[in-house]
C-alpha cells in the first residue's frame, strides 16, 4: 500500500521561510525522458528554466532532455510539477542559497552528465533520476558528495509519500 503524497507538507518543507528572494531557492531537475508531458510543460510554462543539454538539439532529444526549473511555492505550475514528481519520478529537487542562480546550477549539474566506466567508455549518468540518486548518494565518499552537490545545499527525492532529504555536508 502506497502512502499518499502531502503536497502542502512538501511545500512547507521546501520553503520553511516562505518563498522570498532572500530565502534558499528550490529547483527541480526534471527528466524529460520520464514523460512526454514534461518538456512542453516546462518550455511553454511560466517558470524560469534551462536545459542541461547544449543547443542545437533535435526535437526528439529536446523532448527527452533534463531540465533545471526554478520553482515558486505559490505557482500552480510548480505545484503540478511537484505532484507529478511524487507520482511519476519526474526528477529530483535542488535547494540552493539565494545567491546561486539557475544558470550557475545548470553549469554545475551539466558537468555530471557524463562518466567513464572501467574500460574508459563515456556513459550518460542519469543522476537526476530519483531512483538513481537515492541509491548512489549513500555510497559516495565525502569528496564525491561535494562533487555532486556543488553549490546546492540540499537534494531531495520523492519517496514513500514524502521527501527524502540529502544534505551537502
Amino acid at each position: 500500500m502506497s502512502v499518499a503524497f502531502d503536497l502542502d507538507a512538501a511545500i512547507a518543507q521546501l520553503w520553511p521561510q516562505g518563498d522570498s528572494v532572500r530565502a534558499p531557492q528550490v529547483h527541480m531537475l526534471a527528466d524529460g525522458a520520464r514523460d512526454p508531458d514534461i518538456a512542453p510543460m516546462i518550455r511553454f510554462g511560466k517558470l524560469d528554466y534551462d536545459c542541461l543539454f547544449a543547443e542545437p538539439l533535435s526535437p526528439r532529444l529536446r523532448a527527452a532532455a533534463p531540465y533545471l526549473v526554478h520553482l515558486a511555492a505559490d505557482s500552480p505550475q510548480s505545484r503540478e510539477m511537484l505532484r507529478r514528481c511524487s507520482e511519476d519520478s519526474w526528477g529530483i529537487l535542488v535547494k540552493a542559497p539565494s545567491h546561486v542562480t539557475t544558470r550557475q546550477l545548470r553549469l554545475h549539474f551539466k558537468k555530471l552528465l557524463w562518466v567513464q566506466d572501467e574500460q574508459g567508455r563515456k556513459l550518460n549518468f542519469r543522476f537526476y533520476d530519483p531512483r538513481v540518486l537515492s541509491v548512489y548518494l549513500p555510497t559516495c565518499t565525502r569528496a564525491e558528495r561535494e562533487t555532486v552537490f556543488g553549490p546546492a545545499q540540499d537534494l531531495y527525492c520523492m519517496e514513500q509519500g514524502g521527501l527524502r532529504r540529502f544534505v551537502s555536508r
